[in-house]
């Protein structure tokens, strides 16, 4: 008889939290903008590997620089330059190419491409690690279904998104503008992974995870291999 009470009280609870499901949040996807025009998919038509530099927001690195103003975004561009290099991009060291330019003191684009062997810059313009995502909305998984529901609390949460200017040397031509986005926990964030702060009236909920700089390595990854294939289409 204790066994067979054991088994239904087991059965019961597995039934009631099947029914209840697990309840996560799913921040809004905010869409990538991409921007390429003709010249650019022509000039890959006939130079699929390229030489390339990535220009950085901090443009008075030198070839002799030991130091880094931020060691994380150090990082984050090594992780993009790496996978330029797997797609047999000839990736320029940007020190070195910063300064040829100085010591040139040249704004002519053919000269510069003569100087540096270069044939596209890829500029990052911005990276944004404080982009706010913000949902009222809990939705309900259970094995059959989800079921979206309004909550009465704003949960938010930080992502992030970089934004690229691609630059035809030859020409000086901007010829492709990039911005992806990064939203907090692309597959679903669960209930449970957040943490309430304040009075019981004005309390908010803060999730648990942040944008890491591993997380932003992967997303880094993932984009500039988007990138490239934008470029070969």
């Amino acid at each position: 008889m204790k066994g067979i009470f054991i088994a239904t009280v087991f059965i019961a609870t597995l039934i009631t939290s099947c029914s209840s499901g697990k309840k996560i949040i799913k921040f809004p996807t905010i869409p990538d903008e991409t921007y390429v025009n003709l010249n650019l998919k022509e000039f890959f038509k006939s130079n699929q590997n390229p030489n390339i530099v990535l220009r950085v927001p901090n443009n008075n690195d030198k070839a002799t620089s030991s130091t880094s103003i931020n060691k994380n975004n150090d990082v984050l561009y090594n992780t993009i330059e790496k996978e330029l290099m797997k797609e047999n991009f000839s990736v320029r060291d940007r020190g070195l190419f910063n300064e040829l330019l100085s010591k040139s003191a040249t704004t002519d684009y053919s000269k510069i491409k003569e100087l540096t062997n270069t044939d596209i810059i890829l500029e990052v313009v911005n990276i944004d690690l404080s982009v706010l995502y913000t949902t009222n909305k809990i939705i309900t998984v259970t094995p059959k279904k989800e079921t979206e529901t309004i909550g009465n609390i704003d949960y938010k949460e930080k992502g992030a998104s970089i934004e690229y200017k691609v630059i035809l040397v030859r020409n000086n031509e901007i010829a492709g503008t990039y911005k992806f986005n990064y939203k907090p926990c692309p597959g679903g964030c669960e209930l449970t992974t957040f943490k309430f702060t304040g009075k019981r009236r004005s309390r908010k909920p803060i999730l648990r995870e942040t944008v890491e700089i591993n997380t932003m390595e992967e997303f880094l990854k993932i984009t500039t291999r988007k990138l490239i294939a934008s470029f070969r289409q």
